[in-house]
């Protein structure tokens, strides 16, 4: 992978949007319209939450998830997505949960397989297998 951080943010944000757009809409508040989002400010990485719109600190260590307004799995995929902004390599699942390829999404099989076949397109995964390291 040769892409810079701004590349690596911009794939990210791509795929945010596309699991917004299937199945159980995550990353996507219906009464306010607007998708969620990462951004960097000051050399570091935060996710701008759909539902509170605030600016959320995206590391795992950050134990204070003020303005986040999902549940554990997609924490763990944001400092996924986090990490992969940051550092350029593939973190998927590292931070818990699987994953894209988590089981605990509750996305019906054909939108998740959707996803994954995006995010690999697109270069956030790698083309072959899962690259799951569990850290918990």
């Amino acid at each position: 992978m040769n892409k810079d951080k701004n590349e690596r943010l911009e794939t990210v944000n791509a795929l945010i949007k596309f699991i917004s757009e299937r199945s159980r809409r995550f990353f996507y508040c219906n009464s306010k319209n607007r998708t969620a989002f990462m951004k960097m400010k000051s050399g570091y990485v935060y996710f701008v939450d759909d539902y509170t719109g605030e600016d959320v600190f995206a590391y795992s260590h950050y134990t204070d998830r003020n303005g986040f307004s999902h549940g554990g799995t997609l924490w763990a995929l944001v400092c996924d997505f986090s990490e992969f902004i940051r550092k350029g390599n593939y973190p998927n699942g590292v931070h818990g949960y699987g994953g894209l390829y988590s089981e605990h999404w509750g996305y019906d099989d054909e939108s998740q397989k959707e996803i994954i076949q995006f995010a690999k397109q697109i270069g956030y995964l790698r083309e072959t297998g899962k690259e799951v390291k569990k850290v918990c």
